[in-house]
């Protein structure tokens, strides 16, 4: 074995290994995107399917800024597109120390779970942890940072805000009630078909996304909270049902 020479051994000698928690993994099992081929939004599979960040960066261009769709308190969503022309959403979701793995994993199994042509479909996750060198109380350690993103299927209309302006009120009166029909369906699926329900708790018009078809779909589920039967009763009183 080649000598790395005096540069990288004391390069390697300065950097102490942070102890920091491996990310624990996700439930297995989840098909996993295999080199050359995606299909998210178009695969039969109702489970999502594993993307590795290294193919998310290449769909995002390194999550420019020009690729940016929106973003929120838990994360940044982003429009990925592959060499073979499918276009996905990206939510790349913020750090918050301690608290990364148990919302991910808790908004992760939420999602998978929702089944309905009103609700915005996980198609796929990341959720990578790589050893990064940084500089810590003025020396470099190695130190582990857990990459974590959500893909769902890309909603071409954009979102209902940009149509309740008078630029946009050209749409006739039987889209609008279809509009308004999806919405309250997708409503009626979380709260009622749903056992234990769920409740968006921020819903508005910038979280309402239309597909090609103006068929409306809900999403950005990160601030919902899947409720047990006392505490969906306080949040009845206090907040109502949105």
């Amino acid at each position: 074995m080649q000598d790395p020479g005096p540069f990288m051994n004391g390069f390697q000698s300065s950097c102490d290994i942070l102890n920091i928690p491996t990310a624990p993994s996700l439930p297995s099992p989840f098909p996993s995107v295999t080199r050359g081929s995606i299909n998210l939004a178009h695969s039969s599979s109702v489970f999502p399917k594993h993307v590795p960040l290294h193919l998310l960066e290449k769909m995002t261009n390194g999550f420019s800024k020009d690729r940016e769709l929106g973003a929120g308190a838990f994360g940044t969503v982003y429009k990925g597109v592959h060499k073979n022309g499918e276009t996905i959403a990206v939510k790349l979701l913020h750090s918050m120390p301690g608290r990364d793995n148990e919302n991910f994993e808790k908004e992760f199994r939420n999602l998978t779970s929702l089944l309905h042509k009103n609700i915005v479909r996980l198609v796929g996750f990341c959720h990578e942890t790589q050893k990064e060198c940084v500089l810590h109380n003025e020396k470099m350690i190695f130190a582990e940072r857990t990459h974590m993103a959500l893909c769902f299927e890309y909603m071409q209309n954009g979102d209902l805000g940009r149509y309740l302006s008078d630029e946009y009120s050209g749409h006739d009166w039987p889209t609008r009630y279809a509009i308004i029909k999806g919405i309250c369906e997708g409503l009626k699926y979380l709260h009622e078909d749903l056992k234990p329900p769920i409740y968006h708790l921020d819903l508005k018009p910038a979280n309402i996304l239309l597909d090609d078809k103006m068929v409306p779909k809900l999403a950005d589920f990160g601030l919902s909270k899947l409720f047990g039967q006392e505490q969906t009763r306080v949040t009845e009183s206090r907040t109502g049902t949105l």
